[in-house]
């Protein structure tokens, strides 16, 4: 019985309550319409700009390969000339996480920005093109002075460029970050998507392919760069033994020009030297230049790639934002916070009077 009891009064407790509030919204209830309008108006305000802000992304989806073995011919090339494996560089940098940190680095993204891209007939660096297509003047940077908007970048080599062209470098940089992203949808896939996005499509496309550009040639240049060196060590060593066999086959044909009839066994012995000399070097030279085409092909089957899957077209479709929720979030927020502020001055009244 005493349940009974209890459970009616908390019901009684609950539309008593329910009741003092329909009164108090009836009380004010034009005070209560001007808050919920104007927050309604505020996200309506909100809900336009998003409109008016269309964005486009581009995404292509790629695969990253890394060297077929350990090396191969490559390593056997360059053990035979007492050099250490040339495919040493640790694989832990383009690995998981490692690698997705990497490609965030300011150094990569200051080479892709100051890359020359050629679009519509015109060649010019692409940070010229980003602020002349991203609309950024309007948006994120509308409240720094125009000089920043109108900049002309002129020198393409990072390591020479002015203070201003670093400042201005620096912004587009944590601008283009935000805007792109790697990611793998497919966790047991080794696919990987590029995303970017941007208020004009034309540079969402061309960003994605100036930046998979730069990473590819960034991947491949680090993972060959020890045989690159190798490569250019037997370059040096063919030229080197091809000179000394010019050398040792003219002064053996010069010898034997001057010496056509050789009685002295002495003049003999040197006849026979120069001969051994040249076909020494002769052998030599040949095993170089073996080694020296080996290394090319090798180094052209082993490098690592990136396969491009599924490739970013023009023109994008672009991403407009849908009119209703942030409106309606704002009559919400609009009528609570009228409700609250008017409670709160009619408790400060009676604490007064």
């Amino acid at each position: 019985m005493s349940n009974i009891n209890s459970d009616q009064f908390s019901f009684k407790n609950i539309l008593y309550s329910f009741f003092i509030i329909v009164n108090f919204i009836k009380k004010h209830f034009i005070k209560i319409i001007i808050g919920s309008f104007t927050g309604g108006f505020i996200g309506l305000f909100i809900e336009y700009q998003k409109y008016q802000d269309m964005s486009y992304k581009s995404e292509i989806v790629f695969v990253l390969e890394g060297e077929n073995g350990g090396g191969g011919g490559i390593a056997d090339i360059a053990s035979s000339l007492g050099i250490g494996s040339p495919m040493g560089v640790s694989s832990s940098l383009f690995s998981g996480e490692n690698f997705k940190e990497l490609l965030k680095t300011k150094a990569i993204y200051r080479k892709a920005i100051l890359t020359k891209v050629k679009f519509g007939g015109k060649e010019d660096i692409f940070g010229n093109f980003f602020l002349s297509k991203s609309q950024i003047d309007k948006y994120e940077w509308k409240n720094l002075p125009s000089d920043f908007h109108t900049h002309k970048f002129t020198e393409t080599n990072p390591q020479k460029i002015s203070i201003q062209d670093r400042n201005i470098l620096d912004l587009i940089y944590e601008h283009l970050k935000s805007k792109t992203s790697i990611t793998i949808e497919n966790p047991k896939s080794s696919f990987q998507t590029l995303a970017v996005e941007a208020r004009s499509d034309t540079l969402a496309y061309v960003w994605s392919k100036l930046y998979l550009k730069t990473v590819t040639d960034f991947y491949i240049d680090t993972k060959t760069k020890k045989s690159q060196e190798l490569l250019i060590i037997l370059g040096k060593r063919v030229d080197s033994l091809r000179s000394a066999l010019y050398y040792t086959q003219g002064k053996l044909a010069n010898y034997n020009d001057q010496n056509q009839q050789i009685i002295f066994q002495s003049a003999r012995i040197i006849a026979e030297r120069l001969q051994m000399n040249s076909s020494q070097i002769q052998g030599m030279y040949l095993e170089a230049v073996r080694n020296y085409d080996n290394l090319k092909f090798s180094l052209v089957k082993e490098a690592p790639l990136f396969n491009v899957i599924s490739d970013t077209e023009l023109p994008l479709i672009g991403n407009k934002h849908s009119w209703g929720p942030i409106t309606m979030i704002g009559f919400i927020l609009g009528f609570l916070i009228s409700l609250l502020i008017i409670y709160i001055i009619g408790v400060y009244k009676e604490l007064i009077s």
